[in-house]
């Protein structure tokens, strides 16, 4: 998904996960390696890192006979290395909204950098 400013998302679709944004910085909690949810890169027990809780809304009647109509399921987390968490902090910093942990956050910086040198060369 591009960068954006606002979400036009509904979380409760079929199929369509939610997360919680991560307040801070955690070492991995987990006793294996886990890959980074942007860039794929392994992160080792102990290593810096982010973990996103993930949930998605039922969409069977089974599911919501255990969980109820409203109900959340939850959904195995996802992380980030602690190069794609600092990118992902700063995205958020700079107002976007939207950015889903399994975006890889590289390419979401140079669509950024692309958007301000467009800027620049349109104020020129």
């Amino acid at each position: 998904m591009p960068l954006s400013c606002s979400c036009d998302f509904d979380p409760y679709e079929d199929g369509a996960w939610s997360y919680e944004t991560p307040d801070d910085y955690q070492a991995l909690d987990r006793s294996r390696a886990v890959r980074c949810s942007s860039c794929h890169n392994l992160i080792k027990p102990g290593e810096t890192s982010t973990k996103f809780v993930r949930w998605r809304g039922v969409v069977s009647d089974i599911e919501a006979r255990i969980y109820g109509d409203d109900g959340e399921i939850p959904l195995g987390p996802m992380f980030h290395c602690e190069t794609c968490a600092d990118l992902y902090f700063s995205l958020s910093e700079l107002g976007f909204e939207c950015i889903a942990p399994d975006e890889n956050m590289r390419e979401l910086v140079r669509e950024y950098a692309e958007m301000q040198r467009e800027r620049v060369e349109s104020e020129s």
